[in-house]
């Protein structure tokens, strides 16, 4: 699966081909900086990165970030263009190997 790293200053091309590889289901977005968009059939599953998990959260502190997220996500140049579908949000620690969830919304 393809991966486009976008952000607010993506050229309106850019921004066209994030919104296509979401709608078909046929790439991977990042938001740089602050979500990465894993599109579903039915849904898209929208990742935030978590720095510095030595420290402990509580489930309160994963609801902010994500909140603060979807906010980012919304206010972004990216936001309009995102296709009428539900967004799934959790929170990941990547790995050098791959991604860890943490927090899933319910």
């Amino acid at each position: 699966m393809n991966t486009l790293v976008i952000d607010d200053s993506a050229t309106e091309q850019r921004l066209a081909l994030a919104a296509e590889l979401l709608e078909r289901s046929s790439g991977i977005v990042v938001l740089d900086g602050v979500v990465t968009l894993w599109p579903r059939p039915n849904e898209i599953e929208c990742a935030v990165t978590l720095a510095m998990t030595a420290i402990a959260r509580c489930e309160e502190e994963y609801k902010v970030l994500v909140e603060n997220a979807a906010r980012a996500l919304q206010a972004s140049r990216m936001g309009p263009r995102m296709p009428k579908r539900l967004l799934r949000w959790v929170v990941v620690d990547h790995y050098g190997k791959g991604s860890v969830e943490l927090w899933r919304a319910r």
